[in-house]
């Protein structure tokens, strides 16, 4: 694998280096926390990071680190981990990390492409499970407080002048993977230029200071919690709360306790606050700006509701592993049914079936150019596909409205083709979940002898509700015109998600077909 790739994009002249932005925090910061583990309590002040990232420097300069050498960390969410993310880029080299749970199949051979120098595991996985000993050297860590492990030998190291390894902003900082689970992830890497262009937008967009405390659920093994809380929070010196996974039954402490101004959900997450309300859930609110929401579209009237419910703005936002943060609304300005406007340094455009750019309000596919974009993506089998300064399909479908607000309509490989007529089922879902004792709902094309394709939807439903499917296929009849109406409307006690909550179209209709 080469070790460098020729620089593109364009940044302003502020460009920090992650080293000099944990030196600016704790010298304007101090003790101020900045991360605090909702789950125990425990802090890290800036000053402390800053001293844990020295040593951890020295740490890896005593072991010949350079620039680009790749450092896999495997673990959870945990205030251990949380240094060595900033601590490994803030030395100049590259963080590498896989989500161990989900991609447990194919972790010997993701750990083989990365081609690591060291491994860093925390000894509560399993070490067979994760290859322990298959490439690269191993080294376990634990809690920061024992006697024994990395960060025992950490403490003992003096944090005076830490070494750094003199990188280019467009070496690599980290390498991740896409969230793919039957075919192989991909390999996708990032220079320490994009992953700052990413959160300056962040910055940006949602005007961050170092007021503001993030509260952050999700796994930072994957490059969205990077890009929307981890790296804006260091930007700006914001604290960062952290929990190892969501709990609804601890939420409520969580946000009393700590007071966060931003909390970073998905839709499952405000599907969940929907179905089962939180009590005097303004007041509970009360400290939040906004609520966040990515990773999967949500339906406009679980929007407006969850909106009136708690009486905090929820801001849309549209990202990609290896494409940043591709189009955000702004707190203040955002609108219901759109993912915002282009992001910081994305040009989008719209385009039809030819390739051609279409103007605003006709739905084609999304593309993007951007310097907020990975370097490349790393296959399996080690090949590098170079994707920076290209443009970039996103592989799903939308269009931008007369305001620049992006909406996005579905994804290309899941367009139904009824008859002729192409049926985004995004669409569908979208209808059916407007029903008030409808919770969620799931479209998907299934064979036809006449049309070539139907549609087929299934649907949760609230627990209080008697609604049944000749209920919704009345409902649809007066609200679809009849060739975007499912042929089949079943209900069911869940809907089939992935690994991330995000509804899993392909598995329900693997399901349909398994079940024929």
């Amino acid at each position: 694998m080469v070790d460098t790739l020729e620089p593109t994009g364009i940044l302003p002249d502020d460009y920090l280096s992650l080293a000099d932005q944990i030196a600016q925090n704790a010298c304007n910061q101090g003790d101020t926390p900045a991360f605090i583990s909702v789950d125990t309590g425990e802090t890290i002040g800036w000053e402390e990071l800053s001293l844990w990232t020295a040593r951890l420097a020295h740490f890896l300069h005593n072991k010949d680190i350079h620039s680009n050498h790749k450092i896999v960390v495997l673990g959870e969410n945990s205030l251990e981990h949380l240094i060595l993310y900033y601590g490994i880029q803030a030395y100049g080299a590259t963080y590498c990390t896989i989500n161990t749970e989900i991609n447990q199949n194919h972790l010997v051979e993701m750990l083989a492409r990365i081609e690591p120098t060291l491994i860093l595991w925390h000894q509560d996985l399993n070490r067979h499970a994760i290859g322990n000993g298959t490439v690269g050297e191993w080294v376990s860590f634990n809690d920061r407080t024992l006697d024994t492990g990395l960060f025992a030998n950490l403490s003992r190291l003096d944090p005076e002048n830490p070494p750094n390894t003199g990188n280019d902003k467009e070496d690599r900082c980290v390498i991740c993977f896409t969230s793919g689970t039957s075919a192989q992830p991909k390999g996708v890497l990032h220079s320490f230029s994009n992953y700052q262009a990413i959160a300056q937008h962040q910055l940006d967009r949602w005007s961050l200071t170092s007021d503001d405390r993030i509260l952050e659920f999700r796994s930072i093994s994957w490059a969205s919690a990077h890009m929307i809380s981890l790296n804006p929070a260091m930007l700006s010196g914001a604290t960062l709360l952290f929990a190892k996974n969501f709990s609804r039954s601890r939420f409520v402490s969580w946000i009393e306790a700590h007071q966060p101004t931003i909390i970073v959900a998905v839709p499952t997450v405000v599907n969940m606050l929907l179905e089962q309300p939180i009590q005097n859930g303004k007041e509970v609110f009360a400290s939040v700006r906004f609520v966040s929401c990515s990773t999967a579209p949500l339906m406009p009237d679980a929007h407006r509701r969850f909106e009136d419910i708690y009486g905090v703005e929820l801001v849309q936002l549209y990202g990609m592993s290896e494409g940043g943060i591709v189009a955000a609304n702004a707190p203040g300005t955002r609108v219901i049914g759109s993912v915002g406007t282009a992001g910081m340094y994305q040009n989008i455009t719209i385009r039809d079936d030819a390739g051609n750019p279409l103007p605003p309000g006709d739905i084609g596919d999304i593309e993007t150019v951007s310097a907020q974009h990975a370097q490349a993506y790393l296959h399996a089998g080690g090949d590098i596909e170079v994707i920076r300064g290209k443009p970039l399909k996103t592989g799903d479908l939308g269009y931008l409205d007369e305001d620049g607000f992006l909406r996005i309509t579905g994804r290309a490989k899941d367009v139904v083709i009824r008859g002729g007529v192409n049926i985004s089922p995004l669409e569908i879902d979208a209808l059916i979940s407007r029903h008030p004792n409808v919770l969620e709902a799931v479209t998907f094309g299934i064979p036809d002898a006449v049309y070539g394709e139907n549609l087929v939807s299934w649907v949760t439903v609230t627990t209080d509700s008697n609604l049944s499917a000749d209920d919704l296929t009345v409902y649809c009849i007066a609200n679809l015109p009849e060739a975007k109406r499912p042929k089949t409307i079943t209900i069911v006690g869940k809907i089939p998600k992935n690994s991330r909550g995000k509804i899993d179209r392909n598995a329900a209709k693997e399901l349909w077909q398994a079940a024929q």
